[in-house]
């Protein structure tokens, strides 16, 4: 066990996505060989790669702060005034098809507030870090969203995933597209998440996401000075909601654009 401060917590955080995130790239780059398996739903895929980082954040979770529970996308958990949220791998469908466009993302609630962000490229060794008050990081250095301001120089991503209902999704898709921005999806909520943070998108937009994808993209965005829309809304953690995350000036023309 180590100690409870929030910058404890912080570091590992950044710790474990890092840890988390070498083990993965270990299957991603086969020394460690899995076998990719489909969901209930088409284009929905598992494998045990994910149910193995999910394994090492538990047990690292476990170990360091007794105290708290962890609420993860492969075996779940519970939410309590201190949870840890791990998606073990954010674009799995990437993943298992060797695309290099997935993440690790690591939460930290404490009494329903978002309080830590570690979003994790593998690929690319990036880590983006965010604490409540503190700022967002890239790898140490400060990040902040960008600067547009306008829908028709903007870069937007649009999550799809098929439990969404595909003509809603394809009226926010055209009205995304006639405002103007350039749209696009690049399969990984967290990790398109992080990126606005970075400013390298300018916006993002789905119609559901889960607490394990959203939440540290959400304070990575937060942090960095952007805008998101209240998550998960009125519904409980665990149901999830609408994300809408992006510079201060395109906030209102997307929730126009989108409805939400």
């Amino acid at each position: 066990m180590i100690g409870h401060g929030p910058g404890a917590r912080a570091a590992f955080a950044a710790s474990l996505a890092r840890e988390a995130g070498a083990l993965a790239l270990r299957y991603f780059q086969r020394e460690l060989d899995y076998v990719a398996e489909s969901k209930a739903q088409a284009q929905d895929w598992v494998s045990i790669a994910d149910r193995s980082v999910e394994a090492l954040c538990r047990e690292r979770v476990a170990a360091a702060f007794p105290g708290d529970t962890m609420f993860g996308e492969e075996a779940g958990g519970a939410i309590s005034e201190r949870t840890w949220l791990v998606d073990p791998i954010d674009g799995t469908l990437n993943f298992v098809h060797g695309v290099r466009y997935w993440c690790v993302s690591v939460g930290f609630i404490d009494d329903g507030v978002r309080r830590i962000a570690a979003v994790y490229d593998p690929p690319h060794d990036e880590l983006f870090l965010a604490t409540a008050g503190g700022g967002a990081t890239l790898n140490g250095q400060p990040m902040r969203v960008s600067a547009c301001a306008s829908m028709a120089r903007a870069l937007v991503m649009h999550g799809y995933v098929n439990r969404h209902d595909l003509d809603a999704s394809l009226q926010v898709r055209r009205a995304l597209i006639e405002s103007g921005a350039e749209v696009k999806d690049c399969g990984a909520g967290a990790l398109m998440l992080a990126h606005v943070a970075a400013g390298r998108f300018d916006a993002y937009v789905e119609p559901h996401m889960n607490p394990w994808d959203a939440s540290a993209g959400l304070l990575l965005v937060e942090e960095a000075g952007g805008r998101i829309l209240p998550y998960p809304g009125e519904r409980t953690l665990t149901a999830g909601g609408a994300v809408l995350a992006s510079t201060p000036a395109l906030f209102a023309p997307l929730r126009n654009a989108t409805g939400w």
